[in-house]
């Protein structure tokens, strides 16, 4: 079984980009998804070019912050922000299928344009709920020819559909309550028949900047549950692989 532990929020602050990186170092991931718009994404991609051997991939920000390419009006409010993930999710906003389409486009270039290899798509919050988002976002992954996140079935189905790679499994469970090493263990367990998995973890450390910007304060939590996992051996039996090597 190929087992992917990747960390959200790659650039969203110096603190994250720091445990996320030590992380990576201390062997506890295997892959990484950055905010490209983020306002420290540069702090993020010198950290990684420092660390290369971390799969790097683009974590699709529609709802946090600012678009990097053109103003496009459907996806941002009068003051030209992201809309809240919950209007978009709850489909209160009317998406133009072409302004996401635009937009996570100039994500990627952005994030290409550092002279990296994407390892792989995922996206912030649940925008795949909004239709134009998630058609957008398949028809990127197929045009580069980039492996996706799907988070349940039917959208797995979806990417499948379209010749896109994915994991057969995604665990989501590691997150609030549910930040314990026996959560992945569990998971793992429950999905023996599977080829790939991978397990969502938000892991860093939370500084002033970041706790001003974001409501999730276990990033820390995660990451010292991460290690206990460490030395009960956990990483001895499975082997971690990256989103490239599905």
């Amino acid at each position: 079984m190929k087992i992917i532990i990747n960390a959200d929020d790659f650039g969203f602050s110096k603190s994250i980009n720091k445990g996320i990186i030590q992380a990576y170092q201390e062997g506890l991931i295997s892959s990484t998804t950055i905010m490209i718009n983020m306002p420290y994404a540069d702090d993020a991609i010198a950290k990684w070019k420092e660390n290369s051997l971390l799969g790097l991939g683009l974590h699709v920000n529609l709802t946090q912050g600012s678009p990097i390419g053109n103003r496009y009006s459907s996806l941002v409010d009068q003051e030209g922000f992201f809309y809240n993930h919950k209007s978009i999710e709850n489909l209160e906003v009317e998406i133009a299928y072409e302004d996401a389409y635009q937009e996570i486009k100039a994500q990627i270039e952005k994030l290409l344009s550092y002279q990296v290899t994407i390892d792989h798509l995922d996206y912030h919050h649940f925008i795949i709920l909004h239709p134009s988002i998630r058609k957008a976002l398949l028809d990127i992954a197929k045009e580069y020819n980039l492996p996706i996140r799907s988070i349940d079935s039917t959208f797995r189905d979806d990417v499948l559909n379209v010749g896109v790679k994915t994991t057969d499994a995604f665990c989501l469970d590691f997150y609030g309550e549910g930040v314990k090493g026996e959560t992945i263990i569990d998971f793992i367990e429950k999905h023996k028949d599977c080829n790939s998995i991978e397990i969502l973890t938000h892991c860093g450390y939370i500084d002033e900047d970041t706790k001003n910007r974001t409501s999730y304060l276990l990033r820390e939590v995660e990451l010292n549950e991460l290690r206990k996992l460490k030395a009960s051996s956990f990483y001895e039996k499975y082997e971690l692989s990256k989103y490239n090597e599905l």
